[in-house]
């Protein structure tokens, strides 16, 4: 149990020191149907290379809650990044499904704490909808 302590506070004290909390917001298309989409993420970089996020994207009868793991390849003039993890979602009138959540994006960074960003996810399952965003994030 002590080493199990241990390797927590350890684990808290290198994310405190070398995390970041962000937000973001975009908006976009759903692709499958061309519908408007909006997106709000809430996350946290444990380094500048994996984070954790979860958030919520909606259209005009689909709405999908997500929870994901974030990987970003810091390239200096743009991050590149991937997602991975469970999403929730539900067409207007229809029981909730749950599926696997990907995606790949861009980011550029405009200043110390905001990028702007262009992203493509999809869920499997549900209809299978695929997100074409572009927003920005603020890094706290």
């Amino acid at each position: 149990m002590k080493k199990i302590l241990a390797l927590v506070m350890a684990l808290s004290a290198i994310s405190v020191y070398a995390g970041s909390p962000y937000v973001d917001a975009n908006v976009g298309v759903m692709t499958n149907n061309s519908d408007l989409a909006l997106n709000l993420d809430a996350g946290y970089m444990f380094n500048k290379y994996l984070g954790l996020e979860g958030g919520y994207t909606g259209s005009n009868n689909y709405s999908l809650f997500d929870g994901v793991a974030k990987g970003v390849l810091p390239l200096g003039i743009v991050d590149l990044y991937g997602k991975i993890g469970m999403g929730f979602s539900t067409w207007s009138g229809s029981s909730t499904n749950t599926g696997l959540l990907y995606g790949v994006g861009v980011a550029f960074p405009i200043a110390p704490m905001f990028k702007l960003h262009i992203e493509d996810y999809a869920v499997s399952g549900n209809g299978n909808p695929n997100f074409l965003m572009f927003g920005g994030q603020f890094t706290f």
